[in-house]
């Protein structure tokens, strides 16, 4: 039985045909949001952080996919937060209730809105030499 002959230089060109067919770019990144609020005047134990992606104002804030968890975030006895790995192609609701041994407080009104990022498509030139 004979062996076909194929030689370095002939698998060389089916690799660079076969190459640009497997080439799928893709661009994938998340978003952060920054809160920064004054501390409430009561006697505090911790803040909660609640999101949502739907735009009805009401309850429930039931946000998911933060790298920090679903809603509510406890974010502790801070006054600044950063919630990361959002979709950057969502608008996000946000709002903010203080926390006692015993109770929680009504939700922060009106709830901050963070509108989708617009970003420019990428380019990708494919230069081949003949």
């Amino acid at each position: 039985m004979k062996t076909p002959h194929v030689q370095l230089s002939d698998l060389l060109k089916i690799t660079l045909l076969c190459f640009p067919l497997l080439l799928i770019p893709s661009l994938s990144y998340s978003r952060d949001i920054d809160f920064l609020w004054t501390a409430n005047p009561e006697p505090v134990t911790s803040y909660n952080l609640y999101y949502k992606t739907d735009s009805n104002s009401d309850v429930p804030y039931d946000g998911t996919g933060a790298n920090e968890g679903d809603s509510p975030i406890p974010v502790g006895k801070v006054t600044s937060f950063t919630v990361t790995g959002l979709s950057p192609n969502e608008t996000y609701y946000f709002v903010l209730t203080a926390v006692n041994d015993t109770e929680e407080s009504e939700f922060t009104s009106p709830p901050a809105t963070y509108e989708p990022i617009l970003m420019p498509s990428p380019t990708i030139t494919i230069m081949s030499q003949n």
